[in-house]
């Protein structure tokens, strides 16, 4: 079967002053389409840094992808040079929710401005782009858009600016959108607007998600899939219903996030310690040294993404051996 998208064996390093950062390492995945994978972990864990590897947007200094390849509709776009990728890739097939609107907003044009140098068309299409702006900014439930478009940036609330960025990465009828956060600096109330919005744009176009999150009550909304990342490898990946309910048997990291949500009590824990120095990490298992039910071997024994049941993989030598 011919993925979407496909990652396969990604490794990506990064040359600094202190020493090479050792970013992501033999990270596999696939997406289909019309379905939404969300890549969860602690900040730290490489999720950007993969999302930005998929658009061939890693500096080459100071990074280096290693090894791998990433397939996009079967074609490597690891292989493709900058004006390929500007051309087929970039802003056309693979589009980019940001996580911070008002970053991403140039404070000095329109909303109009702005949209329209997504694309460059002739005079005589203007009229209908135009046209689609204004019905997709509808859609996103943007009220009065032909005056929308008029506005500045500060002049938008933040949930109106998301909805403004989503607008501009659906414009080019994308494939593939890597939402990169998107509901990180909106109030509850948008980001369950946001979160609904999502799906529903998933289900109408039958576009494929990336959905990078840090947290996972967002993720159980808004993914099929979920894939746990930490200090750059994969944990676990798994239907978002397998893992919310697989218990003993998942990842020991899973659990310990699973676990910061809050409960009925409404208390909170804590995991303890920190993602380690990517500079200098540990040789076996990358969790090991937070991790309470690690083994000896554990330190030096690096575990193997291995399939525990149909569609749910783990990377945990003590968890696989006991499900065998």
């Amino acid at each position: 079967m011919i993925h979407l998208l496909e990652v396969s064996n990604l490794t990506v390093n990064f040359d600094t002053d202190r020493g090479r950062v050792y970013a992501l390492d033999n990270i596999n995945l696939h997406l289909d389409k019309g379905e939404v994978l969300a890549l969860v972990g602690e900040s730290g864990s490489g999720k950007t840094t993969l999302g930005r590897a998929i658009l061939n947007v890693i500096p080459c200094p100071p990074g280096e992808i290693k090894t791998g390849q990433i397939l996009f509709q079967d074609q490597n776009i690891l292989k493709m040079d900058e004006r390929e990728c500007n051309k087929k890739i970039r802003g056309k097939a693979i589009t980019l929710i940001p996580q911070d609107p008002f970053g991403a907003a140039n404070p000095l044009f329109t909303i109009g401005t702005q949209l329209r140098d997504i694309f460059k068309m002739p005079k005589s299409k203007k009229g209908e782009l135009e046209m689609k702006m204004i019905s997709l900014l509808n859609q996103l439930q943007l009220p009065s858009a032909p005056d929308l478009l008029r506005k500045y940036p500060h002049e938008l609330s933040g949930g109106q600016l998301q909805r403004v960025m989503i607008a501009a990465s659906l414009l080019p009828d994308p494939l593939l959108i890597i939402a990169d956060e998107p509901t990180t600096s909106l109030d509850v109330t948008v980001e369950a607007q946001i979160l609904q919005l999502i799906r529903k744009l998933v289900k109408e176009r039958n576009v494929s998600v990336l959905f990078i999150t840090h947290n996972l009550a967002v993720a159980s909304k808004v993914s099929d899939r979920i894939l746990v990342m930490y200090a750059g490898q994969v944990m676990e990946y798994a239907s978002t219903s397998s893992f919310f309910t697989c218990g003993e048997t998942s990842h020991p990291y899973s659990r310990k996030l699973l676990g910061c949500l809050p409960n009925p009590k409404g208390e909170i824990k804590d995991i303890g310690g920190a993602v380690p120095n990517l500079i200098d990490p540990p040789t076996g298992c990358r969790f090991f040294p937070r991790c309470e039910e690690g083994k000896p071997e554990c330190s030096r024994v690096k575990p193997i993404l291995a399939e525990k049941e149909p569609g749910h993989w783990v990377s945990c030598n003590h968890t696989i051996d006991s499900t065998r």
